[in-house]
């Protein structure tokens, strides 16, 4: 499921977050930004089981390098989020396997890397997570053929990021063809075209205000920008 999951237990420090999920569940709204209390990293939770992230994710990022026309002024990535946990090696597992199952579960074999972000949390080591997601997709009890690590062009990317004491996993598509999900990279050859019209002493004055929106001063991410490691 998108969003938080409220099924691990709480522990010290995650008294906000079981706010947040209440609230959410008061509000019935379709997307709602949920507080993480971290400078440039914003979470939008989706409140629709009808609304796939990744889809969702994988549909704008597509249509920004089709275009190249930037929407957005100070978002730098978005990341799509299909399944969360709490910070532990034992909970990373088993949420990993479920999460694989659905995505990669099919006869015929698929690639994959691991790409791994880590924020405001140093209890969890970055090789151990990787060598036990690695292990989880390429089970072949799980799965019908051996899925296999593929680092310059994998067919799916598993995306994981630690955030205090939670992890946002999903897996995604076209992860290097859509520049690591980077609005930034997908868009750089982007010149805004600027309309003119003429004022009424017939001089040219341009009234597209996306030229403003090649100029960030602040960046906004939906994951770490600390670490980042595909594997």
């Amino acid at each position: 499921s998108s969003g938080i999951n409220a099924e691990w237990p709480l522990r010290p420090g995650d008294e906000e977050i079981a706010k947040e999920i209440a609230e959410l569940k008061a509000t019935k709204k379709r997307f709602q930004i949920v507080n993480t209390t971290l400078n440039n990293m914003m979470f939008i939770a989706v409140n629709e089981e009808s609304i796939d992230p990744c889809q969702l994710v994988h549909h704008i990022l597509s249509t920004l390098r089709e275009k190249k026309e930037r929407k957005t002024r100070f978002t730098q990535r978005v990341l799509p989020v299909s399944h969360t946990c709490y910070a532990s090696i034992e909970d990373i597992k088993k949420t990993a396997l479920l999460m694989v199952k659905d995505q990669l579960h099919t006869k015929t074999p698929k690639t994959f890397g691991i790409y791994f972000k880590s924020r405001n949390n140093s209890s969890i080591s970055r090789d151990e997570v990787i060598q036990n997601v690695a292990t989880v997709a390429t089970d072949d009890l799980t799965f019908a053929e051996f899925n296999k690590v593929h680092l310059d062009n994998p067919e799916y990317a598993i995306i994981i990021n630690i955030v205090k004491t939670a992890v946002f996993m999903a897996v995604v598509k076209d992860f290097k063809l859509l520049s690591k999900y980077n609005i930034d990279e997908l868009t750089k050859s982007y010149t805004p075209v600027v309309k003119e019209e003429k004022a009424a002493d017939g001089d040219v004055v341009s009234t597209d205000n996306k030229v403003d929106d090649i100029v960030s001063e602040e960046k906004d991410d939906v994951v770490s920008e600390e670490k980042d490691d595909v594997v």
